[in-house]
């Protein structure tokens, strides 16, 4: 009898029927439960654990996109940070500079590299039209990747470029961060300088955030 009842788990199993319908199953065909209870306890015993997920199969060209994809990140960043930071100088201009006859912080580096406002400007609005795209799209098809083959989250490459990202935007928030408290300390601080910390909270922070998530999320999933 016992017999009867592990052949028909070794055929459930290959169906790849669970136990809860493999127990329905045998109950409404007249067995104990404690029969099936005490089958089903030695079959699990049996069981072979499956093998980790294997990233092999994925190939160079899924770690090529991630690296694409990280660098129309930082391209896209840096263009809408640029921006951010003009908009600040020119709605709060800093004092300092305009004691010295200089309008704003962007002007003086604007100055430096024999670049306006307006050509620096238009450097920033290209980038974002080149690299938003790139981006968007590199996005769709990583995310797609990886719900159809969740072992993409153990890729080397995908892995290393978010902890660099992690590193890179925690530094430059630390670095700004800083430098707004020896201001304040000194009694230099003003609204232009917390404008840029804001803004540049707002685009690394945003970054950070995300991709401390996903972290998570791979340590939940392994």
């Amino acid at each position: 009898m016992a017999s009867e009842i592990k052949n028909y788990i070794e055929k459930a199993r290959e169906k790849k029927l669970t136990n809860e319908q493999i127990e329905n199953n045998l109950i409404t065909a007249g067995w104990q439960e404690a029969q099936i209870a005490e089958a089903l306890s030695q079959d699990a015993d049996l069981l072979v654990p499956p093998p980790p997920p294997s990233v092999a199969h994925v190939g160079m060209w899924t770690g090529f996109l991630y690296i694409i994809f990280f660098i129309s990140l930082y391209v896209l960043a840096t263009a809408i940070a640029g921006i951010l930071h003009i908009w600040i100088d020119k709605t709060v201009p800093d004092w300092s500079f305009t004691s010295l006859g200089i309008d704003s912080s962007s002007d003086l580096i604007g100055g430096i590299f024999g670049l306006d406002i307006i050509s620096t400007i238009r450097g920033y609005l290209a980038a974002i039209i080149v690299s938003y795209p790139l981006f968007l799209v590199l996005s769709l098809i990583l995310n797609k990747q990886l719900i159809k083959q969740p072992a993409i989250r153990n890729l080397r490459s995908r892995k290393l470029l978010i902890y660099i990202t992690l590193i890179g935007t925690f530094l430059i928030m630390l670095g700004n961060v800083i430098a707004t408290s020896y201001d304040f300390l000194s009694g230099t601080v003003t609204l232009n300088i917390i404008g840029h910390l804001l803004v540049t909270i707002l685009i690394a922070g945003s970054i950070f955030v995300f991709f401390i998530s996903e972290v998570k999320h791979d340590s939940k999933t392994k």
